[in-house]
């Protein structure tokens, strides 16, 4: 009979239609203390950001930490976000190689199981909702209820269970596959058509731009076949555009290549984001992209997109800042052209633009604030710094 062991713990972690953490500090707690391995099932995850610092703290105490994560992927759930490919890359960048994913849309067991010794199994997705969240975007909390053991049949039964899924026929390696990458790139389209100011935020990261119905983009290549290439974000590789591949487009070029696309999008339904290549729209984004510079005397708080020359006239030592995105330094630039001076804030995680004073520069694809009454001006996410 399981739960019959007297040195075993076990607990009941419900939710019930309030704010109620329990579960998920309970979670926490047993990802932090992770010593060699953690096997997850769970069918939607839209809370991974919540469990980012606990993985953090289980590497550190073993570096060699594997996660082994069997989820749920369907098209109509990412479109949905109901499930968030964008929480399990986050993990994936945390492992470094050490986390492995595998995708069975029949799964709807939830369990956690840690080093062997200790399981989590019940009702709750990794999801606002699931984990007893009151918050508005997280959905209102359901009604769940979750068992924790460290009796060890238990645990070891279910762990059984988890290498039967593993092993399943129905179990698909999560990769850069076409299917997977389709699903990232259906997120998008559906993004773009019912999310409006979501898909303006995603544009700005990843400096897409898009006019009527023709659109520019930056990214990775993270499939190619003869027939069809999927491009992922520079910064979140949970977007992707898809485009036929006539045999010649990219010839030339190989998974992980960064390259340019520019054409016509085609979202008539809600599938793919797909583009049409198309050389006469080539001009045109070329205007768009080649700004014309700017005058210090002309910026105002709030400007994008900005390009201009200057001259160097001072520049202070880095200092060392902990932001959310942990340690940054800032260093201030002092820069002139002929109509003015502006401070120019330089973020970096280590220092590597070596600027000198007296030198002139071009800055590409910067902005501006104001800071204690003064303009300031900063790089976007892709601006650079050119000599």
């Amino acid at each position: 009979m399981l739960f019959d062991n007297k040195n075993a713990v076990t607990e009941f972690y419900p939710t019930f239609l309030k704010e109620d953490r329990s579960f998920l500090r309970k979670i926490n707690e047993m990802l932090s203390n992770a010593q060699s391995h953690i096997f997850i099932v769970c069918p939607w995850i839209t809370l991974g950001e919540e469990l980012v610092i606990p993985l953090e703290n289980a590497l550190t105490n073993n570096p060699d930490l594997e996660l082994y994560l069997i989820t749920k992927l369907l098209k109509e759930d990412v479109f949905n976000r109901i499930q968030q490919l964008d929480d399990i890359e986050k993990w994936m960048d945390i492992l470094n190689g050490q986390m492995f994913v595998k995708y069975n849309n029949n799964i709807h067991s939830k369990m956690i199981i840690i080093d062997g010794n200790e399981l989590i199994a019940g009702s709750s997705n990794l999801t606002g909702s699931g984990l007893g969240s009151s918050r508005d975007y997280e959905g209102i909390p359901q009604i769940e209820s979750n068992i924790y053991t460290t009796d060890k049949q238990a645990v070891e039964e279910a762990s059984e269970f988890f290498s039967k899924i593993w092993h399943h026929e129905g179990s698909k390696d999560y990769k850069n596959s076409k299917y997977v990458v389709s699903c990232k790139s259906y997120n998008l389209s559906g993004i773009f058509q019912k999310y409006k100011n979501d898909f303006w935020k995603i544009a700005k990261q990843e400096a897409i731009y898009v006019e009527n119905d023709e659109i520019s983009f930056k990214g990775i290549i993270a499939y190619l076949d003869k027939n069809k290439v999927y491009i992922t974000g520079k910064n979140r590789k949970d977007i992707t555009i898809s485009i036929s591949n006539d045999g010649y487009t990219f010839k030339n070029k190989k998974i992980g290549d960064e390259v340019f696309i520019r054409g016509n999008i085609h979202t008539d339904y809600l599938d793919e984001f797909q583009v049409t290549l198309n050389s006469s729209f080539k001009t045109k984004i070329k205007e768009q992209f080649t700004s014309k510079k700017s005058k210090i005397s002309n910026l105002k708080p709030g400007l994008k997109y900005i390009s201009l020359n200057a001259v160097v006239t001072n520049i202070n030592n880095p200092f060392k800042l902990e932001t959310k995105y942990g340690a940054k330094y800032l260093t201030l630039i002092e820069l002139q052209d002929e109509s003015g001076k502006i401070v120019f804030e330089l973020w970096e995680d280590t220092p590597k633009y070596q600027l000198k004073v007296g030198k002139d520069i071009e800055i590409i694809n910067a902005y501006t604030k104001e800071y204690n009454g003064n303009i300031r001006m900063a790089l976007q996410k892709n601006g650079e710094i050119r000599k």
